[in-house]
């Protein structure tokens, strides 16, 4: 899977799916790797695309976001440390 010979897009390319996932745009959200330590932006991430979506490390390759959509779901997994800033939902007034 870490082998360059695939094709591989930049995270911006899922950026569509990473905001139905998260309901706000994050591909300038930080994620630090694991296992490399790097900190990068999610768009700056490789996106891997097939049955499911990868998004991997851009210094070492590791795995960042793993989904998978079902016809009912979508099964996520995320790796490493994430650092998303989410816009509140508006409070109905009394």
């Amino acid at each position: 899977m870490g082998d360059d010979t695939m094709t591989w897009l930049d995270g911006n390319a899922v950026a569509g799916l990473l905001t139905e996932l998260f309901e706000a745009e994050v591909t300038g959200a930080l994620r630090t790797c694991g296992s490399c330590g790097t900190s990068a932006p999610v768009g700056a991430h490789r996106a891997y695309v097939g049955a499911g979506t990868v998004l991997r490390c851009p210094a070492c390759s590791d795995v960042a976001l793993l989904v998978t959509a079902l016809p009912d779901r979508l099964v996520v997994e995320l790796r490493g440390s994430w650092a998303v800033q989410l816009p509140r939902a508006r409070q109905a007034s009394r």
